[in-house]
């Protein structure tokens, strides 16, 4: 159909939503019939679809909008593919066309009329079709269409194929949702799931007879397969079955499922599965499920009582929430790539699982969404901790009555039990730590945001983290019982319908009688961190100071010695208060003390009436590292050695107050001696970090000072070293969380160069004893991403002392060409003097092509810091001109130009080449006097990056004439040439979680 038509239909149907804004609640219907059938050499389906659309709303509607998502791994225009390359996850985007899918042989009829569709210009996986004629209120409509569908490789996201392992999910055309806000036209993406009307499905599926199936829905006129099924799941998983694909049967069989009241159809199907059923009766209408888990044999152990966590999921969410309403349940094992599990009506797959107790945390997490996304079927792209959120919360409500007292010695890759000194973490404890993952940083996202706003590891720690533990606050402070009639009263008020915010918390207001805005207004709301502190503590009045808004509740828990009095419920008014305990006799008292609320930070919960150290307590002293406590603060040692070539080796402690989560006030030190030197060395480094920012512009403000003391070069026999002192404070403003990070940052840097020794010259020596004291004060912003087809980074730097002053752009520009992560990068430098006092500048406050093992601001560690252009050291960083041959050609006190490009090599090797390109003014002496020009010059080489950045072997190969003059009059070989990057400094472990990406 011709554009302008096109617009037209678009415009018709954004007119339909804003007439239909504002009305009462209404609900559409779509009863869809499909035939398909799989071709298993080809990996392809292809099917015949029928649906009837009834319009419910109060308007005729003469268009649909539909999703067409296999389409999303059809080629590098999809939301899919752009999604995952800003998640540095590349393999759909240079996947080979025989990887990829699609959905094509579409042809939309109705009442015997070719319909006109055509795609979304922006999307592939969205279209919209135009009707025969308007479909008033209360009307119906049946359109039908062929269909076929390349699958895709399963490694991508949800749908596909893993061998002869067939995941289909979101396959086939399916309406978009039209609600009172109109339409919700979407296209698929991993991070971000689903909106859909709710109706029947009548599927039938042919495929190889030896195939073992299972799918949304009931089997219906099915004694043949309802037998295969029933014998396989009698047949002992003792009988050897190896994991390879058996050859597919020459038979067919087709099987019929229906399933009224479901929003989506999904079907698995696998010819190595072993199967397993059981049943359960539910607690409240006695109705009997039957349950089922299909499996792979290479899983036949750990999944050998996966029937068991199916019951017991239903079960205990039935009992909490209300009874599930469908006759089956099926736990499939299956190799996705969308994370540990996918859920969909009545059956769920489940990734790869290590051990039981993860396969029946997983197992509960997805079976749960049979309840918030399967018969609760809230706007997940817009509202995902409706969800996510909620059933997480079910989750670990779930695991806790499941395995009381279980606490966790291993948890998200990292060895809980040594960080807690064998303790372990429990599953709240669990969500907590990567809710501060991102809080303690000040980089969560509103709970309510949208699922495409959440950056990457947001989208966990908030949508899924956090929103558990708002609902665990919730639960606590009203009481199982009462929080229970909530949640049930939700389900009753809205099973089978599309909620949305306001109706989950009309819902729990009503059923708990409270106004329960500190939760759904701020915790879900907004990125507000509550911090409930205790300050005073006399006779039965308790002081506290909160950051929370007014009705925020937290528990009181009360001591006389070492007897526990009990423990309130008190609701709390922002600001300085004084609550009224029931125990004049408390000396001890402490809020949140089994961990129920979201206090950021509870050790500032505590308060005595007796001692010195009335609102805390002596720090713990742990060996490495460990878990932030809630009664005090940590001090974290371990034994530190060094080595430079002027100190020699050095041996001390590393002293930290933080390691996990990370602080607001954080603090680092590292004394070292020096054997060689005899004397002291090492750094330390103290910030306050503003995580708690409440602002528009401003995400973070740091504020600290570093320092740090080392030996340097001997000269004849005078000894010499510095001290450093780095005052600063940065400001990263606010931008997009799924966007660049930003910095504006003023540091001084005072240095202090000592001089003590005799120095000697021909015929004579001088007794040294000097010390000299300069300052230099920096401004520079930057913007960088890390994440995407492009990651980038441009600073500017404005740098100043007594002496001159100088700007310094630095820009730099990186573009991935495969699925590894190979990259060509591109980077530029220019700087040059504003001005500058000739008589006092030195060599060191110049420009340089290469910098070597020295650097005006002592910025970089070094094991051989050595006097500028000396350049003899194998050790070096990227700096200014960025060359790596060991050379002083370019040096400029006025300006320099240069430009750098690595191309990494397309295979497994971590090899890359190299080339760099720079320019500086030049002085030329003649007989008819001084001219000033400039002159360029260039290298060429090959390095090894071990740790990008951060670790690296460069050997340059090819130069400019210039360069390879000075190197031949220098006496430099091949070897000689040989560069370094080790980046020490890159290293400080205090510091890592802050550097993690978001």
């Amino acid at each position: 159909m011709a554009r302008h038509a096109r617009n037209w239909l678009a415009g018709l149907a954004l007119t339909g939503s804003l007439i239909a804004n504002g009305q009462p609640y209404f609900q559409q219907r779509v009863d869809h019939r499909i035939g398909v059938r799989l071709d298993d050499v080809t990996h392809e389906l292809f099917a015949q679809q029928e649906f009837d659309y009834t319009n419910n709303a109060p308007i005729a509607l003469d268009s649909l909008w539909i999703h067409l998502w296999p389409n999303a791994y059809r080629d590098r225009s999809s939301a899919l593919c752009k999604q995952k390359d800003s998640q540095n996850d590349f393999g759909l985007h240079f996947a080979k066309p025989e990887k990829r899918g699609y959905i094509d042989g579409l042809d939309f009829q109705s009442e015997g009329i070719k319909l006109a569709w055509d795609f979304d210009p922006k999307n592939p996986d969205i279209a919209w079709i135009a009707l025969p004629r308007p479909i008033g209120t209360g009307e119906k409509i049946t359109i039908s269409t062929p269909f076929h569908v390349k699958l895709p490789d399963a490694k991508f996201s949800r749908l596909g194929h893993t061998g002869q392992a067939y995941y289909i999910t979101q396959w086939y055309p399916k309406p978009a949702v039209y609600d009172k806000a109109g339409w919700h036209a979407m296209p698929y993406l991993d991070q971000g799931e689903f909106y859909s009307e709710f109706g029947s499905f009548d599927v039938s599926i042919t495929l190889p007879a030896n195939y073992v199936l299972a799918a949304t829905g009931e089997r219906i006129d099915e004694a043949t397969e309802i037998a295969f099924m029933d014998s396989l799941a009698n047949t002992s998983l003792g009988i050897a079955r190896g994991n390879a694909f058996p050859p597919s049967s020459s038979q067919t069989k087709t099987v019929r499922f229906m399933q009224d009241h479901v929003h989506d159809f999904a079907w698995f199907a696998d010819k190595r599965f072993l199967v397993r059923k059981g049943e359960l009766v539910l607690p409240r209408s006695g109705r009997t499920v039957t349950t089922w888990a299909l499996f792979t044999p290479r899983n036949a152990a750990l999944w050998a009582d996966a029937v068991t966590y199916v019951n017991e999921s239903v079960r205990l969410y039935s009992e909490w929430i209300g009874d599930y309403r469908y006759a089956s349940c099926t736990a499939v094992d299956g190799t996705i790539a969308a994370g540990g599990g996918m859920e969909y009506p009545m059956i769920t797959i489940i990734g790869n699982m290590t051990s039981p107790y993860e396969l029946d945390n997983v197992i509960a997490h997805e079976v749960g969404h049979n309840w918030f996304y399967g018969m609760l079927a809230s706007n997940e792209r817009d509202h995902p901790w409706m969800d996510e959120g909620m059933n997480s919360f079910f989750e670990m409500r779930y695991m806790q009555t499941r395995y009381p007292g279980r606490r966790m010695m291993d948890a998200q890759g990292l060895p809980m039990g040594m960080l807690t000194g064998g303790k372990g973490i429990d599953q709240r404890q669990q969500s907590e730590l990567l809710y501060r993952l991102n809080a303690r940083r000040n980089w969560d996202s509103p709970t309510n945001s949208s699922s495409t706003a959440f950056a990457a590891l947001d989208y966990g720690t908030t949508v899924y983290a956090k929103s558990a533990l708002i609902f665990d606050q919730l639960y606590h402070a009203l009481g199982p019982e009462r929080f229970d009639s909530c949640t049930q009263t939700y389900f009753n008020e809205w099973v089978w319908k599309h909620p949305h915010p306001a109706d989950v918390q009309a819902s729990f207001e009503r059923a708990s009688g409270e106004d329960l805005n500190w939760s759904f207004g701020e915790l879900i709301g907004t990125a507000d961190k509550p911090d409930v502190k205790a300050r005073k503590l006399k006779g039965d009045r308790l002081t506290y100071r909160s950051t929370a808004v007014d009705g925020f509740p937290f528990p009181v828990t009360a001591w006389n010695g070492q007897d526990s009095l009990g423990t309130i419920w008190a609701n709390s008014k922002t600001g300085r208060n004084t609550l009224t305990l029931p125990w004049p006799d408390a000396d001890r008292v402490r809020i949140d003390a089994n961990a129920h609320t979201l206090d950021i930070d509870r050790r500032n919960n505590e308060v005595r009436s007796y001692g010195l150290l009335k609102r805390g307590r002596m720090p713990a002293i742990k060996f490495l590292g460990g878990l932030e406590r809630d009664d005090r603060r940590s001090i974290f040692w371990m034994p530190a050695i060094g080595y430079n070539t002027h100190d020699g080796m050095m041996a001390g402690v590393a002293l930290a107050n933080t390691f996990y989560p990370s602080q607001r006030f954080e603090w680092a030190a590292a004394p070292l001696y020096g054997f060689a030197s005899g004397r002291l060395a090492g750094g330390a480094r103290v910030m306050w970090n503003d995580d708690r920012l409440r602002s528009d512009i401003l995400r973070n403000v740091h504020l600290g000072v570093s320092g740090f003391a080392a030996s340097l070069y001997d000269v004849s026999e005078v000894e010499q070293w510095y001290q450093r002192l780095v005052p600063f404070i940065q400001f990263d403003p606010r931008l997009k969380p799924t966007g660049p990070n930003a910095f504006v940052r003023y540091r001084s840097v005072l240095l202090w160069n000592h001089a003590e020794g005799t120095y000697y010259t021909t015929g004579a020596a001088f007794d040294v004893n000097k010390t000299t004291r300069e300052v230099y004060h920096e401004v520079g912003a930057g913007l960088s991403q890390n994440t995407g087809f492009n990651p980038f980074d441009i600073t500017a730097t404005f740098l100043s002392s007594d002496v001159f002053s100088r700007i310094s752009l630095t820009a730099k520009w990186s573009a991935i060409y495969d699925e590894h992560k190979h990259r060509v990068t591109f980077r530029a430098f220019a700087g040059t003097f504003l001005n500058k006092d000739r008589s006092q500048m030195r060599p060191e406050m110049g420009w340089r092509m290469y910098w070597g093992s020295s650097g005006l601001l002592y910025d970089h560690l070094y094991t051989d810091r050595q006097y500028v252009g000396q350049n003899t050291a194998v050790q070096f960083n990227v700096d200014q001109g960025g060359f790596r041959t060991p050379t002083a050609i370019g040096t400029s006190d006025t300006w320099i130009a240069a430009m750098n490009m690595e191309l990494d090599f397309p295979f497994a090797l971590p090899l890359t080449a190299f080339a760099s390109y720079g320019a500086a003014p030049i002085t030329l002496v003649t007989q008819d006097g001084k001219t000033t020009d400039w002159r360029g010059n260039w290298e060429a080489g090959i390095g090894i990056r071990i740790w990008r950045d951060v670790a690296e072997l460069w050997v340059p190969l090819v130069f400019s004439q210039d360069i390879q003059k000075e190197q031949d009059l220098r006496g430099f070989n091949f070897s000689d040439r040989i560069r370094i990057v080790l980046a020490l400094e890159k290293l400080d472990p205090t510091q890592a979680l802050r550097k993690l990406p978001h």
